[in-house]
């Protein structure tokens, strides 16, 4: 039995990383035929035998109180529970899920954990197939958190640690004939855990695949295969060099095939090392992931491996070149993330992520922060997505010691920092789609960093090394980085959150001519992020800007149940300490992989086909090609002449052979309207011509709109009559078919009638907060010091300023502000009422001098239960924002109020739209109220008010109201990035300090007329 020393046992002892590991070696499955190998279903492998599954399990608050014996042959766990097998316990009712971003959930004492350290107990019963006798059988982990010890039949096998890394252990020795009892003890931390201070929910077990694998005696363990291109990039050579169990002798052989699996080329082996040379090969790229497969045959074993072939520099302008073409990446961060199952990420799941993010035109994955499951990276090369592979390293807790690089810069773990990149370095090593190893994340900087990076450009000169972490040491020479320098142990100069400015002043850097690189920005929390177009306008003008990952893919959640409803929770809910709240669900998809409105804006910034010009008079339309590789003769336009959101006229250009970073001039074949008598649009959409992997025929890739024209409004004069009456507190205006009331005292209309139908449920009120939004976080904490979130308007006076025949105008003047503070602001609204119905609204507003930023500004009213239809004319159909809006287009749009509504998990300021020229609120009889823009509003209408969503903390929280509550807004400011980046820029910040919004409200009936007539139709006298 193995013994371990009571004051500092393995799992405390940063020296001391496993024990009987095999080493750290290529990911690879060996088959039994060579179709099989090319086909490459693992469970078609003789020598694979996976024993995920359902496992014997037993669970202890503290690692003390297990039994000591239970890996005996003889021990009894018939009463223990069974859980499945990858999983995490949190999930299965065993200790509880804790979200925490920087804090360690310990004290910071390395390499110490609590005593109270929680254990899971495993155990797994299995048989080997009798075809295996007389060869060497191994057991893999590919991934067990936080630290694990293995026995096999009463027998200790060994230890290991580093939960995102495979751990393989030869079991050849201790095996028997018949049923083998295999005992796996897990203990919640360790010293590793110092080193694995993500920012995710920590979950504990064995949340990867088990399995065995059968090896001949004499094997292949290893190889790095090194695909090259020539000096013109068109001819390949392959280097492989061969790595096996004992002293080799006798021959193998090596196979090479194409992408159809035809031979390319084979030879046999007598030694290690052996090269083929490829002319006109087809080369590797995210956009053209041509592969090809290596199979090594040795003892009747066929081992695979994908091979692309591609070559990775840094041109001297700091461009990032893949095979001599500048490439941006166009990237996101990704956790192994799923609501139900943890850190287990099934194969069909890591498929679905990556088909939701070529659909949405990305290149780039970092694995954030830690090697994904191995699966991952096979799937990235099949489909095509770059990959920055980063180290299972995060220390960043350690900034509440004195000193944070307390790690980082302390010898004694220096072992255990290199073996993270050894370990997926050589996992990993053969996977074309890797451009980037990463040393980790936000570990700081010191000389294990150095170490890390010495040993894999020792390793692989293929690739180039990252790690944001040295720039925050720009200017110190302790650690030897040259003065305003990034460490020169990177090839990278890598920043988070950096603002714009901060591009721009990166871009003109002339003494490092590294590439540029965003490894996180646009924090995509809630809604969001609202910034990402002026990024990338940075990124196509400056070379050496190669492009970003925004944080991050997912949020990551767990969902519950409460009896009636599944919801998703974030950090507290489990009543965790200590938490980060909410930070954890900052994706630009759902926990369930519905894409977020930022994801969808991201689509369209960095869209393959990009509008530069036009001249709409002769038809013409100027387009740039910003794929790095693919013509766009695989899309074709589908262009659109919209009039008031109607199709006017359609067209199809078939034919769009313009090379990658090249642009061409098309001449449409549409006519000019003669007679603008609507506004009319022009829609660009280019859409796939055949299926692709990763999304059908007829999938648009790009979209643009152009404004062709606008009609005139329509002057009618009135001829009915309006009546008017006033007492000490209404006044009253009665017309044909209507009746208002206005309330002096509340300076606003109490009544909207229509033929006796009410269309108010309230006073409307000048309103200016919205439910801050994640990206609010900082500065809604002026926006509480100013009492903005309970601000009500002072109603100085009401006059009645004019009364004729036709219309009568009243106005109101105010301020609005909370307690405690001046107003934020003073205003003037005149009503102008029309004996046709229609009620004119000038809204003129003088915001106080020192305050910043307002949320929004507008009228705030609610209608009566079962005003649920909405239609208008504006960006749509999804929520938009000023600097959120380019997945929107203008349009026409038919919805719901139930529809418009965006569940964030956090709930938040949601659902807007920019550009509204006309929206109407209507019963399912045609009843309503329309809004008209003399310019262009922004409108929402949703169950719930602003502080239904500012003071509750989860969606499923939220109670819908029956009424429907209609903004209808000069402006809101804007999204922004800032809920871990930097302040929203001032060109979308709401900071006027005189406002005039001048917009229509009246009664309509959607039977009688329609609502693009309405709209058009001015009254005068």
């Amino acid at each position: 039995m193995h013994s371990q020393t009571p004051l500092q046992p393995e799992w405390q002892n940063p020296t001391l990383l496993q024990i009987n590991r095999e080493p750290a070696r290529a990911y690879y499955i060996p088959f039994g035929t060579c179709e099989d190998a090319l086909a490459h279903h693992k469970g078609t492998s003789p020598y694979y035998k996976l024993l995920n599954g359902t496992w014997k399990f037993s669970y202890y608050d503290t690692y003390i109180d297990a039994p000591n014996n239970f890996h005996d042959v003889d021990y009894c766990s018939e009463d223990w529970a069974s859980i499945p097998v990858p999983s995490n316990w949190q999930l299965h009712g065993y200790d509880k899920p804790h979200y925490t971003n920087v804090n360690y959930p310990f004290p910071v004492n390395p390499p110490y954990v609590p005593n109270e350290n929680p254990a899971g107990l495993y155990i797994k019963e299995f048989t080997l197939p009798t075809k295996w006798d007389g060869q060497d059988v191994f057991i893999n982990f590919e991934g067990v958190n936080a630290c694990f010890y293995i026995w096999l039949n009463g027998t200790f096998i060994g230890y290991s640690q580093g939960t995102h890394l495979p751990s393989e252990f030869n079991l050849t020795d201790s095996l028997v004939k018949g049923t083998n009892k295999l005992a796996i003890k897990v203990l919640k931390w360790c010293d590793g855990s110092y080193l694995e201070d993500q920012d995710f929910y920590r979950l504990s077990g064995i949340f990867r695949d088990v399995y065995l694998l059968a090896r001949s005696p004499l094997h292949v363990r290893d190889f790095f295969v090194k695909p090259t291109l020539d000096a013109t990039y068109t001819n390949g050579t392959l280097d492989v060099s061969v790595a096996f169990s004992a002293p080799f002798e006798g021959s193998f052989t090596a196979s090479l095939f194409d992408a159809d699996h035809h031979l390319v080329a084979t030879t046999t082996c007598s030694q290690t090392q052996f090269t083929f040379d490829l002319p006109n090969v087809n080369k590797w790229t995210a956009e053209t992931p041509y592969l090809y497969t290596l199979v090594l045959e040795h003892k009747g074993e066929y081992i695979p491996t994908q091979v692309g072939f591609r070559t990775l520099e840094v041109a001297p302008n700091g461009a990032f070149l893949v095979n001599g073409v500048a490439v941006k990446l166009k990237g996101v961060n990704r956790h192994d993330s799923h609501p139900d199952l943890g850190h287990y990420t099934p194969m069909q799941h890591m498929i679905d992520d990556l088909l939701i993010m070529k659909r949405h035109n990305i290149n780039t994955v970092r694995t954030s922060h830690y090697p994904n499951a191995p699966e991952f990276l096979r799937l990235c090369n099949q489909y095509g997505l770059y990959v920055v592979d980063e180290s299972d390293l995060e220390t960043h807790g350690t900034q509440a010691a004195i000193n944070c690089n307390i790690l980082s810069n302390d010898p004694v773990w220096k072992d255990a920092y290199l073996e993270r990149v050894i370990r997926m370095v050589e996992r990993d090593k053969n996977h074309p789609c890797i451009i980037m190893w990463s040393l980790g994340n936000e570990s700081f900087f010191g000389t294990n960093h150095i170490a890390m990076s010495e040993w894999t450009k020792n390793r692989d000169t293929s690739r180039l090394v990252h790690y944001e972490g040295t720039v925050h040491f720009r200017g110190q020479t302790a650690i030897g980085c040259e003065e305003e320098k990034v460490h020169p142990c990177v090839d990278i100069v890598s920043y988070m959150y950096a603002s714009q400015e901060d591009l721009i002043a990166e871009s003109e850097v002339t003494n490092d001519s590294r590439p540029y690189f965003l490894c996180e920005y646009s924090h995509a929390m809630g809604v969001g992020p609202g910034d990402l177009k002026s990024y990338w306008d940075l990124f196509y003008q400056h070379p050496r800007l190669i492009g970003g990952c925004v944080w991050e893919w997912c949020d990551h959640s767990v969902r519950q149940n409460d009896g009636n409803q599944d919801f998703f929770v974030y950090g507290g809910y489990f009543e965790e300490f200590p938490h980060d709240g909410n930070f954890c669900v900052d994706g630009l998809v759902s926990p369930d992989r519905k894409p977020h409105t930022g994801l969808k804006d991201y689509k369209y910034i960095i869209q393959p086909v990009h509008l530069e010009g036009s001249d709409l008079a002769h038809g013409l339309i100027t387009l740039i090609n910003r794929y790095d590789f693919l013509d766009l003769s695989t899309l074709q336009l589908e262009w659109t002449i919209t009039k008031d959101g109607v199709i006017y006229e359609t067209g199809i250009v078939s034919d769009l052979c313009i090379a990658p970073h090249a642009s061409h001039t098309l001449q449409l074949g549409y006519t000019l309207p003669t007679k603008v008598d609507g506004d009319f649009f022009l829609n660009l959409s280019f859409v796939q011509k055949a299926a692709t992997p990763w999304a059908e025929r007829g999938y648009e890739v790009a979209f643009s709109q152009l404004e062709l024209a606008t009609a005139s409004y329509l002057e009618v004069a009135v001829t009915d009559s309006l009546q008017v009456e006033e007492d000490a507190r209404y006044i009253t205006f009665t017309g044909d078919a209507f009746n208002y009331r206005f309330n002096k005292f509340c300076g606003s209309f109490e009544s909207l009638q229509t033929n006796g139908v009410e269309l108010l449920a309230n006073c409307p009120e000048p309103s200016i907060w919205r439910a801050p939004t994640d990206n609010d976080r900082n500065i809604q904490h002026g926006w509480y010091h100013q009492m903005m979130h309970c601000a009500t308007p002072h109603v100085y006076q009401v006059a009645l300023v004019e009364s004729t025949p036709e219309y009568a105008a009243l106005q109101v003047a105010y301020a609005l502000g909370g307690p405690s503070v001046r107003p934020l602001l003073e205003g003037t609204t005149t009503y102008k009422v029309w004996a046709t119905g229609e009620i004119q609204v000038a809204m003129h507003a003088d915001v106080r001098e020192n305050f910043e930023v307002l949320p929004r500004f507008g009228l705030e009213l609610h209608m009566p239960a079962g005003n649920e239809h909405v239609s208008y004319f504006g960006m749509g159909p999804g929520e938009n924002y000023v600097d959120l809006c380019h997945s929107a287009y203008m349009g026409r749009f038919d919805t719901t109020v139930s529809a418009l509504y965006e569940p964030y998990i956090k709930p938040q300021e949601c659902g807007n739209h920019t550009k509204v020229r006309w929206a109407t609120i209507a019963s399912n009889t045609g009843v309503g109220l329309m809004i008209k823009g003399d310019d262009s509003f922004n409108f929402s209408a949703l169950h719930y008010t602003s502080q239904d969503f500012t003071t509750t903390a989860m969606r499923h929280q939220l109670k819908p109201r029956k009424e429907t509550i209609l903004h209808i807004d000069y402006r809101q400011t804007g999204i922004g990035s800032n809920s871990c980046g930097p302040k929203l820029a001032q060109v979308h910040a709401f900071s006027e300090k005189e406002i005039n919004f001048n917009f229509s409200i009246m009664p309509i009936w959607l039977e009688n007329i329609p609502a693009q007539v309405a709209y058009r139709i001015r009254p005068t006298v």
